[in-house]
């Protein structure tokens, strides 16, 4: 038997299934009940979350693009994932960059992976 092969191939089988993990890990999350309170913070009950990471080059990318939205709307919201393991467990995160829409207290959509400003400008449409 070829152990090199079988060992590359069990890893290439490993690194393609993290992220079908993460992804069915976030399809789970959506319809969940979340809290309206944070570590005795109430927040609202309509918001968009944004999780990230400080190693995470996808992060720093979209961080700043959160950042400016957060000053213009108290519906956004951001959580360091490795500060917060708590929170990011209740929203059942997996990876970072990760940016939930909550609705009423309810997880309506997931997604994973670095997005636009465009694309979360109409995520927050939806709950202004």
């Amino acid at each position: 038997m070829n152990w090199p092969l079988l060992v590359i191939l069990v890893l290439a089988a490993f690194l393609l299934l993290m992220p079908l993990l993460s992804y069915l890990s976030a399809r789970r999350s959506v319809g969940k009940n979340v809290a309206a309170s944070i570590n005795g913070t109430n927040i609202p009950s309509s918001r968009l979350v944004y999780f990230y990471s400080a190693h995470c080059g996808p992060c720093r990318q979209m961080t700043p693009i959160i950042d400016e939205m957060a000053k213009k709307h108290e519906k956004v919201i951001k959580y360091d994932a490795r500060q917060a393991p708590e929170t990011a467990a209740a929203y059942g995160i997996r990876a970072t960059p990760t940016t939930v829409l909550v609705e009423d207290n309810v997880i309506t959509e997931v997604l994973l992976g670095a997005k636009s400003q465009r694309q979360l400008e109409k995520l927050l449409q939806r709950i202004s």
